[in-house]
């Protein structure tokens, strides 16, 4: 009979944060082509749902750039407080990596980015150098988006003195637009579309946002650059990747099994790992180490359990349209949700599905899918799903 793994045996399902290069799943296409955006100095919108893997990919990137020789500043924009912080950190970056011997440094800095009249700052024992520029903790929505345009100014001109492609990577890049407006939408456009020696990959997960940002005829982005959007692992290397974790560690699978997984997690990476993490667990310690869908069913319902007190939160604070709204995204698949016979099911006015919808996306609850020409409602988190189900089945 056999016994339980170690207790020191890893997992090889991880989630939760940023991969590693050689962790990623299939996503050789998407690297190859955000690497050609740079090669070739191009701008490019890279937009995908939140749980896909985005940040991952665009570590992977940086890793790849470097690695090839160019210099990469990749920062997320939803990690500071305002846009004068976000640009001080690009400068900072700029200026530890294209301003030649830390001797040097201050004084190239302080020349090419003058009208900023930036704070050098170093710390000898790290050999390193901060930038600060003015008050950037107090500053103001109105000020703070020329200073952003402004160090990206400064960037182009460091650049034009380097044969080394540049390029400026800012992830959750729908930050800066809520922060600044439609005058940062004006503002960065004029500055960057300037610009020939650094290439730029604005990324987002808020897909309509990013979307409508970047191919809506009357705002400023668009045709700035080509648009990427992320879509989820192809399900055969998905599967592969998934029989290679279990039976690496000698557990058997089924593919019944390997289906229930990614059935459940409707493709989503995120939710993928994690539900296999947990059935991996749960496998380590039983006799029978099979993978089959009724032990991916068990586990599911333990990873849906761990999230009843934020599930039930979330469903306690909707309005009944919006629980409505939910139901019917579950219920018909996301699809025709404003035909006759959807609305009368779920008791809804078309107005009144519509305005729930676009609520619940705004919420972040669910999102919009687009695929083979036709528009899909998808949850963002598809464990909710089976959470709502289970519930409502006590």
């Amino acid at each position: 009979m056999p016994r339980s793994l170690p207790a020191a045996a890893r997992n090889p399902f991880e989630f939760g944060r940023e991969l590693a290069p050689d962790e990623l799943v299939d996503r050789e296409e998407e690297l190859e082509a955000l690497a050609r955006t740079v090669a070739n100095r191009g701008k490019l919108f890279f937009i995908g749902p939140r749980r896909f893997g985005k940040t991952s990919i665009l570590n992977a990137l940086e890793h790849r750039l470097a690695a090839r020789g160019a210099v990469v500043l990749r920062y997320d924009a939803e990690a500071f407080e305002n846009l004068t912080l976000l640009a001080q950190a690009l400068l900072t970056g700029a200026a530890r990596k294209l301003t030649g011997p830390l001797t040097k440094a201050g004084g190239v800095v302080e020349k090419f980015f003058a009208k900023l009249r930036p704070e050098v700052n170093y710390d000898l024992a790290a050999h390193r150098l901060t930038v600060r520029i003015g008050t950037a903790t107090d500053a103001r929505a109105a000020a703070e988006v020329p200073v952003l345009t402004e160090v990206l100014d400064g960037i182009e001109r460091l650049a034009r003195g380097t044969r080394k492609p540049v390029a400026v990577i800012l992830d959750e890049f729908q930050q800066v637009v809520r922060e600044g407006g439609e005058a940062a939408e004006r503002q960065i456009r004029a500055a960057i579309q300037r610009h020939r020696h650094v290439s730029y990959i604005f990324a987002g997960s808020k897909t309509r946002l990013l979307a409508d940002l970047s191919g809506d005829p009357g705002r400023a982005f668009w045709k700035l650059g080509e648009r990427r959007f992320l879509g989820p692992v192809p399900r055969p290397d998905f599967r592969r990747h998934l029989k290679r974790g279990f039976e690496s560690a000698g557990f058997k699978t089924t593919p019944e099994g390997v289906e229930r997984i990614l059935d459940a997690a409707e493709d989503v990476p995120y939710n993928v790992q994690r539900l296999a993490s947990a059935c991996w667990e749960r496998l380590r310690v039983k006799d029978d180490r099979v993978l089959s869908a009724a032990a991916v069913e068990e586990a599911l319902r333990a990873v849906v359990g761990s999230e009843n007190p934020a599930y039930t939160q979330v469903w306690t604070n909707l309005t009944q349209a919006q629980k409505k709204a939910l139901k019917a995204v579950i219920e018909e698949r996301g699809e025709a949700l404003l035909a006759r016979a959807v609305l009368h099911r779920h008791g809804l006015a078309a107005s009144t599905m519509q305005r729930a919808l676009k609520s619940l996306d705004a919420l972040g609850i669910v999102r919009e899918d687009e695929a083979e020409g036709r528009i899909r409602f998808r949850l963002e988190d598809p464990f909710f799903a089976t959470w709502l189900t289970l519930a409502q089945e006590q």
